[in-house]
This record gives C-alpha cells, structure tokens and sequence, in this order.
C-alpha cells in the first residue's frame, strides 16, 4: 500500500508496525495467522499455518491505525 488519505479525517497516513514481544526476548513484527487459535503444549499451534507480517499505517492528524496483512 502507498500513502494514502485517512478514511475516518482524510489526512495523511503513514506506514508503521506493531511491534511483537510475545517471543521471550525475540521481536519481531506482529504477524496474522490463519484459523482460530489452538492451545498446545508450549502455547499456541502454530504448525501448518499460514502467516503473514502486519503492517499498520497511522493517520497524522486523528491518529487512526489501519493494518493489513502482507
């Protein structure tokens, strides 16, 4: 996605993420995985799903976020 006007004030956006720690002491950008989630032994199942990086763009002025999965 390019910058582009807010769709709640029609400012500006910029592109951003949100950062995840949920790693222990490994971060990295917050990521969208397919199907609800499941609990396993060591936490969630994470095996034979499908994911994507977040990125999440801000309005300038309202400070609205909007994220897309890439």
């Amino acid at each position: 996605m390019t910058t582009s006007d807010c769709p709640k004030c029609r400012s500006r956006m910029e592109e951003g993420f949100i950062r995840d720690g949920a790693d222990g002491a490994h971060e990295r950008v917050a990521r969208w995985i397919e199907g609800a989630p499941e609990k396993g032994f060591w936490g969630l199942r994470m095996k034979n799903k499908r994911h994507h990086d977040i990125a999440t763009w801000r309005c300038t002025r309202c400070g609205y976020l909007e994220s897309y999965a890439r």
